[in-house]
């Protein structure tokens, strides 16, 4: 089998298993994150509850995020370093979408676009782009001087 062709079939390999690991990490890690209550004095750290309340959520939200995105990153850097990139891309998105489905029920989208929309546009732009941040930092922390990081060769 030639470089390319296995390149080739790592990428289809782990393209669903990432993106089913990286969906069910956000459904986790952003699930606990959420429940994290805020200290006692937070709410007088700024200038009224709202601000308060939404700094905390979407920075936690944020964190929960960014800490499924890194396991999945180091995995995709792992098996295809030179394409870890669009492997990256590719799995932002399967989740974005395995999150976003079952939300356009005509039940469920109302709620969530004619109350908070913006949250909604900026979750699924984080969801896209964690993984790939992710594996732009780690690929920049990695030395390029040929230590190999691609599984099976």
């Amino acid at each position: 089998m030639d470089m390319d062709r296995s390149v080739g079939l790592r990428l289809v390999l782990a393209t669903p298993v990432l993106g089913v690991v990286y969906s069910y990490l956000l459904i986790f890690l952003v699930g606990w994150t959420s429940e994290i209550p805020w200290p006692s004095w937070w709410l007088g750290a700024f200038p009224n509850r709202h601000v308060a309340a939404l700094i905390w959520i979407v920075g936690w939200h944020t964190i929960g995020v960014l800490s499924a995105a890194m396991p999945i990153a180091v995995a995709a850097v792992l098996v295809l370093r030179k394409q870890a990139m669009l492997l990256g891309i590719v799995v932002g998105v399967i989740a974005t979408i395995l999150g976003v489905v079952p939300s356009l029920r005509p039940d469920i989208w109302p709620l969530i676009w004619n109350n908070h929309p913006i949250f909604f546009i900026t979750d699924q732009i984080q969801l896209v782009v964690a993984v790939p941040v992710a594996i732009w930092i780690i690929q920049k922390l990695l030395p390029q001087n040929g230590i190999p990081t691609a599984a099976f060769g």
